[in-house]
């Protein structure tokens, strides 16, 4: 396999192991929260949306809810405390060797698949995202901290004095490919999958790049 294509045969290769029994019903739980938040936080706004509304109209205890929430915000957006070290894990478990662009590409397919695939799920939380922009500055923080973690543990698998520059470029450029294989899937109905083949092709090819 030549080099420019190994990290989309790499990407591709990255599906997650099927899940237990115990992780499916706790995935259909968060999913369950997760849904309702969304659908509330777009109702009424996010501001207006408590954790007992959550866990009532998700059929949990608000103990339950804290579980695998740290807060409603958290809930509305989907993110699991979890998230940050699950990917600077999933990257350490690279193989050996592989490319920097591989390895980020396999990683944040990995993180995309646990995402629900509910298509009109993810346009309400757009919505509900537009209306409350505190929403939109609570990802932003989760995310620099995802890219900042992501970045120091890619640094650690380069050689060479400028490993962090390069790892912060790097790191960068795979969250730019994630962020419009979304907007293509929300813009065209299509699965994330589907998109993000159809962007890394296009970057192998060469008919896009900076």
């Amino acid at each position: 396999m030549d080099e420019k294509n190994s990290g989309t045969a790499a990407a591709r290769d990255a599906t997650p192991p099927a899940l237990g029994l115990r992780a499916q019903k706790k995935q259909r739980a968060r999913d369950a929260m997760h849904r309702a938040a969304v659908g509330l936080a777009a109702e009424l706004g996010a501001s207006s949306v408590t954790v007992e509304m959550i866990a009532d109209a998700a059929d949990v205890s608000p103990r339950t809810f804290f579980n695998y929430w740290e807060s409603k915000e958290a809930a509305i957006l989907g993110l699991t405390p979890d998230r940050t070290d699950r990917a600077v894990d999933l990257l350490r478990e690279r193989p050996v060797g592989e490319r920097p662009e591989a390895s980020l590409r396999a990683v944040v397919r990995q993180m995309a698949a646990q995402m629900p695939t509910d298509l009109e799920l993810r346009r309400t939380k757009r919505l509900a995202m537009d209306r409350e922009p505190a929403l939109r500055l609570a990802s932003g923080r989760v995310m620099s901290s995802l890219h900042e973690a992501l970045t120091t543990a890619l640094a650690e698998r380069l050689d060479g004095e400028d490993a962090r520059d390069r790892a912060t470029v790097l790191v960068q450029l795979a969250f730019g490919a994630a962020h419009a294989a979304f907007a293509l899937s929300l813009t065209h109905g299509t699965t994330l999958s589907a998109e993000f083949d159809r962007i890394y092709d296009l970057i192998d090819r060469g008919v896009v790049g900076i």
